[in-house]
């Protein structure tokens, strides 16, 4: 196992300097629509501003060179300061705004993942049934329905019309931990329903053909009961492909966090990202897009990581 996890950890090292490599390429791609120096400078800005803003970025260097001094801060720890506010670091703001993300998204996951396996065993114990039936229509339900509808939903129904939550806003773990919980109660069940509905249907397909597979036949003769057959047997097989889905979720979690941000009205990553695109905020905008990169990078490790535990085939192929 030591060496399977070995080898992932070399294979991520290629992916992550392919993200750091696009991550630069965006600030080339802004400048095509005009120097960023100008906007830097501001109204009535003077060739000798730019210039110097220009000196002092880099920009006149060539791209090569730019992106060896960049990726060079970035290993050291240093994402480099906002344009709009040289007061403001681009680690401070990310700090600052990613564990609202976090939060939310982990807590997605967890909802998502849990709620989703219950409901796939249980679908899968009797296929076809009327519980499977009810519970494969409203999978498909949540999957068609955008998480900002659903989010939309769950904070007039829940938070403005019987008043138990507020609707926006988001309070730090480290000042109220019963506020972080309901803050983030919400958008994370909002984000999460889709995650319930598709770990759902990948489970119950996969614990029903495992249910019916030869091994659960010859143990079930053997006196073998229900739960144990299900806890032993079934659910590890039928985890195998499940677990894939999951770094499909935690990536897609990150993707439409910024739906249910605003949604919610939480300041966070979503939402500084957003604002670093219509500002051309291009340190910002390459810092966050970094982090996020490498978030979703280190969730597919996971996930191969676990998909070697749970497949020894996996193991021995590497």
């Amino acid at each position: 196992m030591a060496k399977y996890i070995g080898f992932r950890l070399l294979a991520t090292i290629p992916l992550m300097f392919a993200i750091a490599v696009v991550t630069f390429l965006i600030a080339v791609a802004m400048e095509a629509n005009g120097s960023i120096a100008i906007q830097v400078c501001g109204e009535g800005a003077t060739p000798e501003c730019v210039s110097a803003v220009e000196e002092n970025l880099g920009l006149d260097d060539p791209i090569p060179v730019r992106f060896i001094q960049w990726l060079g801060d970035v290993v050291s720890g240093d994402l480099g300061a906002s344009l709009l506010d040289k007061n403001a670091s681009v680690a401070g703001l990310i700090g600052e705004r990613i564990w609202a993300s976090v939060s939310i998204v982990g807590f997605s996951l967890v909802i998502g993942i849990t709620i989703g396996m219950v409901m796939g065993i249980v679908a899968a114990i009797r296929p076809g049934g009327l519980l499977d039936r009810s519970l494969s229509v409203v999978a498909a339900s949540v999957i068609a329905a955008p998480g900002f509808i659903i989010g939309m939903m769950l904070s007039w129904g829940i938070a403005i019309e019987l008043g138990w939550l507020d609707p926006i806003g988001y309070t730090p773990l480290s000042e109220s931990v019963t506020g972080w919980f309901t803050s983030i109660l919400l958008p994370a069940t909002a984000l999460g329903m889709p995650t319930i509905a598709i770990v759902q249907r990948q489970l119950r397909s996969s614990m029903a053909n495992a249910l019916q597979s030869r091994y659960v036949l010859a143990a079930r003769a053997r006196g073998v009961g229900r739960a144990p057959l299900i806890r032993r047997h079934a659910l590890p097989n039928a985890m195998v492909p499940t677990i894939t889905v999951f770094g499909f979720r935690a990536a897609a979690a990150i993707g439409l966090t910024t739906a249910v941000e605003i949604v919610f009205g939480i300041r966070g990553m979503g939402e500084l990202l957003v604002t670093a695109i219509l500002n051309r905020n291009v340190t910002v905008l390459q810092g966050g897009m970094l982090i996020v990169g490498l978030v979703v990078a280190v969730v597919n490790l996971l996930v191969d990581i676990s998909y070697g535990f749970l497949n020894p085939k996996v193991r021995l192929a590497k």
